[in-house]
């Protein structure tokens, strides 16, 4: 190899690490959820979720808010695929390791289960999913929520030991109740805060209805833009209530919260009836896919759970053709879950759930 060769060949090399050197930064800056997580606590892909996305990532904004505040802090990522990585948990790892986030870390796709990464152990978090359902839930935000809820957790301290349960239990022994008292607050605890998640996955299943029914009616032909104008207001409200759900702290606070999921359905349903459009009244779920009334307006027939003639989303049409079993979407209920539609609506005539 001549001289002139080698330096020709040696400043080649040079050149191709500098490029691969300066392409790689870029490489990771085209991943939105790690850029979204950067500067906040919320991501949600418009590729998953289509014109919903923003809404729903204020949502889970809201949720990190609010964990934040009671010192268990998250990231949340509801994401297309495994941006470079071979799986989801991987990818998950590798997103922490690079946001140099000490917390819980949470990423779910449309239909897969959540990945976890933070202070527990990463079997410990597997465990307490299962355990939870919260591979059933098949809307991938309220997936997310639920399983932030779960395994989100405090810190550790200097010693990796988080002290807060410990303090709370040693104070209220120290308070004159014993150990027996404390025992008696954490089942007190537990239970509202299982009433608490029932209640929230409740007005979220009906919250998803509303945005479902809104979306619809905003692609409704010939929609006068005074009626859009009602429209958007019933997704600013869901929006609002999403976030207003998410900081509630007693299942009171989010039952309220009805009053307004019911305006804003009557608000859709009046334009409907003006526009001649289909619209909720009676079964708010009429209309909508069996398997989740967040994925919108049913299209076709499908077999939910073993029982023919259900009306699916294209979505669920396409993934049942590829021999995926179909299950609808269960909420919490009391020790156990069931199937949203069977939970919180009974249609009546005249329209509105009875509860």
């Amino acid at each position: 190899m001549t001289g002139r060769l080698r330096r020709a060949l040696l400043v080649a090399v040079a050149t191709l690490g500098t490029v691969l050197a300066v392409a790689a930064p870029g490489a990771a800056a085209t991943d939105p959820a790690a850029t979204a997580l950067a500067q906040g606590d919320a991501y949600v892909s418009p590729r998953v979720l289509g014109t919903a996305a923003a809404a729903e990532q204020a949502a889970l904004a809201q949720l990190a808010a609010a964990l934040r505040a009671e010192e268990r802090p998250v990231k949340l990522a509801v994401v297309l695929g495994p941006v470079g990585a071979p799986s989801l948990q991987a990818y998950a790892r590798s997103l922490a390791q690079d946001l140099g986030f000490g917390g819980t870390l949470l990423v779910t796709r449309r239909g897969g289960g959540v990945a976890s990464v933070g202070p527990r152990s990463t079997a410990e978090m597997t465990v307490r999913l299962r355990e939870a359902g919260v591979g059933a839930i098949a809307n991938p935000v309220e997936r997310l929520a639920r399983a932030a809820e779960v395994v989100a957790v405090p810190l550790p301290d200097g010693n990796g030991r988080s002290w807060r349960p410990a303090a709370t239990l040693l104070l209220l022994g120290l308070l004159g109740g014993g150990w027996a008292v404390a025992m008696g607050a954490g089942r007190a605890t537990r239970r509202e805060r299982r009433d608490l998640a029932e209640r929230r996955a409740r007005a979220r299943v009906r919250l998803d209805a509303l945005r479902a029914h809104a979306i619809g009616l905003a692609g409704f032909p010939g929609l006068p833009d005074e009626e859009r104008r009602h429209v958007q207001a019933a997704l600013g409200g869901y929006a609002e209530i999403v976030a207003q759900a998410a900081e509630a702290r007693t299942p009171a606070a989010v039952e309220a919260l009805d009053a307004r999921i019911d305006e804003g359905l009557a608000t859709l349903t009046g334009v409907a009836e003006r526009v001649g459009a289909p619209h909720p009244r009676g079964d708010i779920f009429a209309g909508l896919c069996a398997i989740d009334p967040g994925h919108g307006g049913a299209t076709a027939d499908g077999v939910v759970d073993g029982r023919p003639g259900e009306r699916v989303c294209p979505a669920c049409e396409e993934a049942a053709a590829t021999g995926r079993r179909l299950s609808a979407r269960m909420v919490p209920a009391g020790a156990g879950a069931v199937p949203f539609a069977t939970d919180g609506e009974t249609p009546q005539e005249g329209g509105g759930p009875v509860r």
